[in-house]
């Protein structure tokens, strides 16, 4: 979305005097390559309605993660079903009754996680090879072979098995989508529709809560069933494959590897129908920012065409500002994950019923409920209130709700102390709700353009790490055949969970309504991210220059 050739052509007319700017001459900043698009001036309401099958575009790709939230959930939830119990479980001499092996079920949570770092961090170099869309088939696959082991499980080994290619399948998806989505979204309202904001967030939210849901409904007809929730995957998995199919490749993969007749085509595929648009001039846009970016790594001597480079390019990840773009890139969802996602959400089912809730996947089921209201109310305010404040924001009520469960944990149990930790955990729920809703989207939008896929990559493995750690832990924690420890792990999450906090308050950038260069810019300048929403980058001076407008 850029300025036309016309508008050049205007440049000359401008009034230097009509332009304020301390270190370089109105003319220069004008001539400058054309690194913002016109249209970004667009409200975000505006921005939707001309865009329409852009938004179109990542609303599909959204559907997909339905599957996401599903697996996920559904693994943590199901260990709480007798039947499922029965079959991979082991029979308890003392009580002669079936149980699980608190080992296992650390086993199935560590392997899944372990599975997303696998997908998150070694398919992105084979997203940037292949292209965005063919890595998506590449995922499909695996989440076949995941879902097909769970249908024939017949003991322990069988289901972890499937967790791990589970979360290879699902760390794939989560590193793809948001950098897929930055990547075709108009700037304005990326927030809305990158990562997990409102389309990917609120998918992915039904299919967290359809998990418990339809465990609820088999488990009110035959207590011990637990087939057919498995079987239900295959649904996800078949509503996948002709929505990879129909997506396009982005334009920004196409001018990276200089098929620019390619990039121009898809652009006019998906906007040529809005009224202005000129899919060459927007394509200079994508384009020159990447020449932006070349140029700056040919000055350094970088190359990333080989593989020896490309391992080196994880390197160049943590080194001069990009380690900041990392770490930020991490934070949202490390927060999220080291607020006590894997004590209240995975295995929220686990956490109720061993704490005496009588009706476990009832009460999960209100939680995502309230779950979906609270991240529709986010993320449709999420390019106008910004990622920073929100996320710091949410991270604290986190953290305030970890205190009262755990003060809880000492106060004698009756009803109405089961009252208020539904209703902590309620809120908690709709916060951390709105840390992932924002977390995914932070590592489609603050990497620059070479470094996205590998940023996005390790950004979002840093906090899947984390998940490693808990996902293994949180079980054995809480099983009263492990380490028992009940309503006092929430003190485990509200120590980490403060830490990384307060990292945050540091680290974490305002990438709301910022365009790619304009991030390049704040960042090699060494602009604080606390100070980055109200800074005038060159990129917008040179934009009014174009305008012929005073920008202070």
């Amino acid at each position: 979305m850029a300025t036309s050739p016309h508008d050049v052509k205007e440049i000359q007319e401008i009034d230097h005097h009509e332009i304020t700017e301390d270190h370089k001459d109105p003319l220069d900043i004008a001539k400058a390559p054309v690194l913002k698009s016109s249209f970004d001036e667009l409200t975000p309401w505006e921005t939707a309605k001309t865009f329409k099958k852009a938004v179109f575009v990542c609303f599909m790709l959204c559907v997909a993660a339905a599957a996401d939230g599903y697996q996920i959930n559904l693994n943590g939830n199901i260990i709480a079903n007798p039947g499922f119990v029965q079959q991979v479980g082991y029979l308890d001499p003392a009580t002669g009754k079936y149980a699980l092996n608190p080992q296992h079920t650390a086993l199935w949570g560590a392997l899944q996680s372990l599975g997303q770092l696998i997908g998150m961090v070694l398919l992105n170099p084979i997203s940037d090879k292949i292209g965005r869309k063919m890595t998506l088939y590449v995922l499909w696959v695996i989440l076949l072979g995941s879902i097909l082991i769970e249908t024939f499980t017949k003991n322990f080994q069988h289901w972890a098995g499937a967790k791990l290619l589970a979360g290879v399948g699902i760390g794939s998806l989560q590193a793809t989508l948001p950098i897929y989505i930055a990547e075709w979204s108009p700037v304005n309202i990326r927030g809305t529709l990158c990562g997990t904001t409102v389309m990917y967030a609120v998918v992915n939210n039904v299919g967290s809560f359809l998990a418990p849901l339809v465990l609820t409904v088999v488990k009110g007809k035959d207590v011990n069933e637990w087939k057919i929730p498995v079987l239900t995957q295959w649904a996800f998995l078949g509503i996948m494959l002709p929505i990879f199919w129909w997506l396009p490749e982005t334009a920004s993969y196409y001018a990276a590897r200089d098929q620019h007749d390619r990039g121009i085509a898809v652009l006019r595929r998906v906007n040529g129908g809005v009224p202005g648009y000129d899919p060459e001039a927007e394509y200079e846009v994508v384009k020159n920012i990447i020449l932006e970016e070349r140029e700056r790594q040919a000055a350094a001597g970088v190359d990333y065409q080989n593989w020896r480079q490309i391992l080196r390019s994880y390197g160049e990840c943590f080194q001069g500002c990009n380690w900041k773009r990392t770490i930020a890139a991490s934070l949202p969802a490390s927060i999220q994950q080291l607020t006590g996602l894997a004590f209240l959400s995975v295995y929220s089912s686990l956490f109720f019923r061993e704490l005496g809730f009588t009706d476990a996947f009832e009460i999960t089921s209100i939680i995502f409920g309230v779950k979906i209201g609270a991240v529709l109310v986010v993320c449709l305010t999420t390019d106008k209130l910004g990622r920073r404040i929100p996320i710091i924001s949410f991270g604290v009520v986190c953290l305030l709700m970890l205190l009262i469960i755990g003060i809880l944990g000492h106060v004698e149990k009756n009803q109405a102390t089961k009252i208020v930790l539904i209703l902590a955990v309620c809120v908690w729920s709709c916060t951390s709700v709105g840390l992932g809703a924002l977390g995914w989207a932070l590592p489609g939008e603050v990497p620059n353009q070479k470094l996205r896929a590998r940023t996005s990559g390790l950004g979002s493995a840093i906090a899947v790490c984390f998940g490693l750690t808990f996902n293994t832990a949180t079980p054995i924690m809480l099983q009263t055949n492990g380490a028992n420890l009940g309503y006092d792990t929430a003190w485990i999450f509200l120590g980490f969970g403060t830490l990384v906090t307060i990292l945050a308050v540091f680290l974490l950038p305002e990438t709301a309504q910022r365009n790619p260069a304009e991030l390049d810019e704040m960042y090699e300048n060494g602009v604080p991210a606390w100070r980055m929403k109200k800074y005038v980058t060159e990129v917008q001076k040179a934009q009014a220059a174009r305008r012929g407008q005073t920008i202070q």
